[in-house]
């Protein structure tokens, strides 16, 4: 016998009851009850009274006994029942395997049942699938399909950049001819109504051409996936990668991927170790160019080459990130730069925006809230009442993602005019906001990332040479200690920093360059020198 074949019991609950004539006549009442009873005995109770028709009065008395009853009576089925599976245990006659495995399916039952249903998403399939292939021998075939998507979408921005040129050009003409004539017949009313058809114009224009591209973009990135979970069976199945017949390169010739001769730009590379005791080796790059020129991919003839490097890290623990400057808002070059291809992976930049304000409206509105009662009980409320609104305050980072940009991560450092003095200190906002992006690159497995040095995309005039010496160096001591406390808290090292200068300051590079073997240790040759012994 085992656990399984112990099943419950019925007993017989015995009531009796005098009647309302005669005391000694009485009223005999027998209950079949299953033992363990796993019901309410006050319901139980109530049927029996409507079915054997038993006064009223008698049922607090009957219910009290009857819960007795199947108290006693379950605490001792339960004992002989324990009592009979340990002797049973005891002379081995209970198998326990049996009931172990019984457990177990009941207990994946359960959580079948009511467990949460989660597999693996369509996302992560892909994500795998693009992982292996870029890794095989399709990285090539990968390349150049991209590539040649995202020349269709360059192809189509440049005739919709034309197209609205033109119709620019058409309506400032219109409107110049009549403003020659306002004082020779033409009204005012004319004029504004020529206002309203021009600007109704450009907006059926514009949304015109904003729905063919996204619905190009939609059909690319559709077929785009649907061609890669092809080419991963074929190669699943193959020795050797051909090009499926459905590959979007059966209409662009492929081309070979020679490397792209860089654009000439001043920069210079330091090895440099941190930490006294555990010595950490990074990599320091000291770059004068645009900030979006790094994270640019090239689509002309050499865009697959190009492309290399951002394809084979994007799902890997080596990203790529930047930092850009921003007022509150990203700057217009990066979603022109986002937009010059389709978006295979992530959501393109403008669904990711509208998701960013959504997830910030209820945090910045407490925010400005707990701001505005602290300015209100120091006395200065009202001060800045425009500014404490804004959603978002120098300091503040949001981050999109890419992959199609030669970064990975973009992390958006809202900055305001304070930056402008050259008396800012460590505790700034936006220093801190660094020291932020610099742990969540770390914690997110960003092992290279760009970061404009002066914390300003272009030279102004009150940019001075010691202006920009003084900044450099503030930025460059802190993220020298931010890099430290990063690494200290576990997650990805931070192996290579690309300092950026702005690219129209040539003179300043010499100036900056000489800072980092003060700020850091650099790692330097070691010279030995021969010595000749007398014989």
């Amino acid at each position: 016998m085992t656990a399984e074949t112990i099943g419950n019991t019925t007993k017989i609950f015995k009531y009796s009851f005098p009647t309302c004539t005669n005391e000694d006549i009485l009223f005999k009442l027998e209950v079949p009850v299953e033992i363990p009873y796993d019901g309410s005995t006050r319901e139980l109770v109530q049927r029996v009274i409507n079915m054997f028709h038993i006064p009223v009065y008698l049922e607090e008395e009957l219910n009290e006994k009857l819960a007795h009853y199947i108290s006693e009576e379950t605490k001792d089925f339960h004992n002989k029942r324990d009592e009979k599976l340990l002797n049973q245990l005891k002379n081995g006659e209970l198998n326990v395997e049996g009931i172990v495995k019984n457990w177990e399916k009941l207990f994946k039952e359960n959580v079948v049942e009511f467990a949460e249903q989660k597999g693996t998403s369509d996302e992560e399939v892909f994500a795998a699938a693009y992982h292996k292939l870029v890794h095989s021998p399709a990285l090539d075939t990968i390349l150049q399909v991209e590539n040649s998507y995202a020349k269709t979408v360059m192809t189509m921005l440049k005739s919709r950049d034309e197209d609205i040129q033109k119709l620019t050009k058409r309506q400032t003409e219109e409107m110049e001819e009549k403003m020659r004539l306002l004082n020779a017949g033409t009204t005012e009313e004319e004029i504004n109504a020529l206002a309203a058809k021009h600007f109704e114009e450009q907006s059926l224009a514009a949304g015109r051409w904003d729905s063919q591209l996204d619905a190009l973009k939609h059909t690319q990135r559709a077929t785009h996936r649907a061609w890669l979970m092809t080419t991963l069976e074929q190669y699943q199945g193959e020795t050797e990668l051909s090009t499926p017949s459905n590959s979007p390169l059966a209409t662009f010739p492929v081309e070979p991927t020679l490397l792209a001769a860089p654009k000439p730009r001043l920069e210079e590379s330091f090895t440099i170790h941190l930490g006294s005791q555990l010595k950490q080796t990074h990599n320091i790059r000291l770059v004068a160019a645009d900030m979006l020129d790094l994270c640019a991919v090239n689509h002309d003839d050499n865009g697959a080459a190009a492309r290399l490097q951002p394809a084979l890290a994007l799902y890997s623990g080596e990203l790529a990130g930047a930092v850009l400057l921003a007022d509150s808002a990203p700057r217009s070059p990066l979603l022109r730069l986002a937009a010059g291809s389709t978006e295979h992976h992530f959501d393109d930049i403008n669904t990711q925006l509208r998701r960013i304000v959504d997830a910030l409206r209820d945090p910045a509105e407490r925010r400005n809230l707990e701001r505005a009662q602290q300015e209100a009980g120091s006395g200065n409320g009202g001060s800045n009442n425009s500014r404490s609104r804004r959603a978002l305050r120098t300091g503040d980072v949001y981050i999109t993602t890419h992959s199609n940009l030669d970064v990975h991560v973009v992390f958006h450092l809202v900055v305001d005019d304070s930056l402008k003095s050259g008396d800012i200190t460590s505790r700034h906002p936006a220093i801190l906001g660094l020291r932020n992006i610099l742990k969540a690159a770390c914690c997110n497995d960003v092992t290279s990332i760009s970061i404009p040095l002066l914390l300003r995309h272009e030279i102004t005039e009150e940019m001075t040479a010691a202006w920009c010496v003084r900044r450099g160096e503030l930025v460059l001591k802190c993220v020298k200690g931010f890099v430290l406390e990063a690494a200290g808290g576990g997650g990805a090292e931070l192996r290579t920093l690309h300092a950026v200068l702005p690219a129209s300051a040539p003179a300043l590079f010499t100036a900056v360059q000489s800072l980092i073997p003060t700020v850091f240790r650099v790692a330097g040759p070691l010279r030995a020198h021969k010595r000749s012994d007398p014989l």
